[in-house]
């Protein structure tokens, strides 16, 4: 059928999901300005014609010949380039059935799918989603203080145990010497109200001979609390934009942050090696599946995006064939995918989207985290946010508001007064504002990478990633508020340890 093979002949929309999601009438012009800085960020801005259009081209089968895509005479590959030099395939592999064509206009590509749903060698055909930003409401909304943690893990869960917060008044500042700021990082603390990363700790258990992968757009591995030593790119080109660089380095702050007494410290601080995959210069399916090929059986891979969905609104990147099919062969391959579900405040059961996101029927094996309420006034505790999508699909839950992790600069800004990013980007900037899936979903990574490390070195072989889902959906703190509106439950490394150790 016609409807089969044309997927969304719109221009979608990709986004790095950070902090929160924002009216939509905001939200559009916010993505076209996001496109603007992305472009300069790159050096291509100049308006229409600037970048190519690409369309996403699932063939009939491997090596299938399209007249459409030859008679168009433009630009053509393999959109997975693992396959585009190998002369021995595996055509039952479904990403061997990706074309990537680059259109000139958004006209030329609209025209191209047109064309190509009706032609016998094509499956499906959709103008590939356009990535921007999902830039979204920003407040300084108050601060905990600091309590002087020593360093010790007892004494961070007993501090993190007594959750002390309290307002202050005179906004960022750039002290001598980044001060501590584990107590405001509620979301390590015991469970209920956090998934208990000290359990793990002192038992000796913080990532290591785990690797660990993160999908977006833009890092700074040169933060004062990161291990930039053991961070690399693998594919992509990151972009300057600090907006993008700002969210990526939130997000790996609460996984990787470095145990140094200053600034945050991640959930795994000790995992051995952290890769980031750039979706900019590739598609996400590939920057997906050109990460996932690093790791190993029981490694990390988390996806930080969101896209524009046919009901205009944000949802997870797995909707899309060509990004499940780079999912489903991670996973398949024994790497632990995490993946965002999305701030589209939007029900994924909804038969819009023609159960693909019913895991009885389409089910890529990825690890999908919703957004819950952390233990804060003004939010209730594992209830669902209102901007968090939700649905039989989403697996466990995360904070969704009130994260301290590295950089955007409300809890500690420091104007940098040299070089190329000269008052715009630091290395020692922190928040406490991070938010969204986008805070949610390292949440849920960090604490896979503790029980990868643990299953490795007490059971001798990695979790798969089926079982790693069902051991943090079964020993998780469950979801309060509306339990139809599914998020689900909250890690609980404590109670998942124990079962593990068995």
């Amino acid at each position: 059928m016609l409807a089969d093979k044309v997927r969304a002949p719109w221009r979608l929309a990709v986004a790095a999901i950070g902090m929160t999601a924002i009216a939509w009438s905001v939200g559009q012009l916010v993505i076209g300005r996001a496109e603007q800085a992305v472009d300069a960020a790159q050096g291509t801005a100049g308006g229409a014609g600037a970048r190519p259009v690409y369309v996403h081209v699932k063939l009939a089968h491997a090596r299938a010949w399209s007249a459409t895509i030859a008679s168009a005479h433009v630009p053509h590959e393999m959109l997975f380039t693992s396959y585009a030099a190998s002369a021995e395939i595996d055509e039952s592999d479904p990403r061997t059935q990706w074309m990537r064509v680059a259109a000139r206009s958004i006209a030329e590509a609209d025209e191209l799918v047109r064309r190509l749903a009706v032609d016998p060698a094509v499956e499906q055909a959709f103008v590939a989603p356009d990535i921007t930003l999902a830039t979204t409401e920003w407040a300084h909304e108050g601060a905990g203080e600091d309590v002087g943690i020593d360093g010790r893990d007892a004494a961070r869960q007993a501090l993190i145990r007594e959750d002390v917060w309290t307002s202050v008044d005179d906004g960022p500042s750039c002290p001598l010497t980044t001060p501590s700021y584990e107590s405001y990082q509620g979301y390590l603390g015991p469970a209920p109200h956090g998934i208990d990363a000290p359990s793990a700790w002192m038992r000796g258990f913080r990532g290591r001979g785990v690797w660990f992968a993160d999908i977006e757009g833009g890092w700074n591995a040169q933060h004062e609390d990161l291990p930039g030593d053991r961070i690399a790119n693998v594919i992509g080109e990151p972009v300057r934009d600090p907006m993008w660089r700002a969210h990526g380095t939130a997000v790996l702050g609460e996984v990787a942050g470095r145990d140094n007494g200053k600034g945050v410290v991640g959930i795994a601080p000790d995992v051995e090696r952290v890769f980031t995959g750039s979706i900019f210069g590739t598609s996400v399916a590939n920057a997906i599946d050109a990460t996932a090929r690093q790791l190993r059986p029981g490694d990390v891979l988390l996806i930080e995006l969101q896209g524009g969905g046919p009901r205009g609104r944000y949802i997870p990147v797995e909707y899309w064939d060509d990004v499940y099919a780079a999912i489903a062969a991670a996973t398949k391959r024994g790497v632990i995918v995490v993946e965002a579900a999305g701030n589209g405040g939007e029900n994924l059961d909804h038969v819009t989207y023609d159960r693909k996101f019913d895991p009885k029927k389409r089910d890529s094996g990825a690890i999908m985290v919703g957004a819950g309420g952390p233990p804060r006034t003004g939010f209730k505790d594992r209830e669902r946010l209102d901007f968090s999508n939700y649905g039989a699909r989403v697996n466990v839950q995360g904070w969704g508001r009130k994260v301290a992790t590295l950089d955007y600069g409300d809890l500690q800004a420091c104007d940098d007064d040299e070089g190329v990013d000269a008052g715009a980007y630091t290395d020692r900037h922190y928040t406490n504002e991070f938010s969204g899936t986008s805070s949610a979903s390292p949440i849920v990574a960090g604490a896979a990478v503790i029980l990868e490390g643990i299953a490795r070195e007490r059971k001798g072989r990695a979790l798969s990633p089926a079982e790693l889902r069902a051991l943090l959906e079964s020993t998780g703190t469950p979801q309060l508020g509306n339990t139809k509106e599914r998020i689900g439950p909250r890690p609980d490394l404590a109670r998942a340890i124990e079962r593990v150790v068995r």
